[in-house]
């Protein structure tokens, strides 16, 4: 009967092989050498403990954080900021013909009680020979300077168009006859009569109309020559 060779032998540590070891990626760079941390680390990706908690005696703002507008939030400009300025100024210069035509409704002139008093002393104060002069025929004739003014008015609102801006001096040029028209029936006034509140607020209207309307055609005309 053959014995075992081995029995009777004592088992100590396996002797570690000597031959090549695994190869793989192994870490780059320099590694630490202090003692390593011990407790719960933060889980990887998440928040750190305490991050964006204020500290004591701190207080953050309140309020949004985003500050940033985006860019299609961004208001868009007004029908009225696109427009060219001599457009504004024809716009301006409508709204002022439109009141001015509305004057045409209030009295033009006044006349008093004592209109009789006041003809004789006019006649004797012109003496034997009463002279007429040409613009005192106009002077009960001033709705019609006053409608001239209300359609350059009108006219002008179509400005915004651009194919209708070619008549843009035309229009300046009939509401600067209107207004003249309506200074020359105040100026032949014969001294009887007196200028009514109507007369008087479409004379100050047609000077701004008037002003507005020539700025914007020449201005109009400025641009044509660039």
């Amino acid at each position: 009967m053959n014995e075992n060779p081995n029995s009777g032998q004592n088992w100590g540590p396996v002797p570690q092989q000597s031959g090549p070891r695994p190869t793989g990626p192994h870490p780059t760079g320099p590694q630490p050498t202090g003692p390593q941390p011990t407790g719960p680390q933060p889980p990887m990706g998440g928040p750190y403990p305490g991050y964006g908690q204020p500290g004591p005696g701190q207080q953050f703002p309140a309020g949004p954080t985003n500050q940033y507008a985006a860019p299609g939030g961004q208001a868009s400009p007004s029908f009225l900021g696109t427009l060219p300025l001599p457009v504004k100024l024809a716009l301006g210069s409508a709204v002022l013909g439109l009141i001015a035509f509305f004057m045409g409704f209030l009295a033009w002139v006044t006349v008093g009680s004592g209109i009789e008093r006041d003809l004789d002393q006019w006649a004797e104060s012109e003496g034997p020979n009463v002279g007429i002069p040409a613009f005192l025929t106009m002077v009960f004739t001033p709705g019609w300077f006053l409608l001239g003014l209300g359609a350059a008015g009108v006219f002008s609102f179509g400005f915004v168009a651009v194919k209708l801006r070619r008549f843009l001096p035309h229009v300046a040029a009939l509401a600067v006859v209107c207004w003249l028209g309506l200074l020359a029936c105040a100026v032949a006034l014969p001294g009887f009569l007196s200028l009514g509140a109507g007369a008087i607020v479409a004379l100050i209207l047609g000077v701004f109309q008037t002003a507005l309307i020539g700025g914007a055609a020449v201005l109009d005309g400025m641009n044509d020559e660039r």
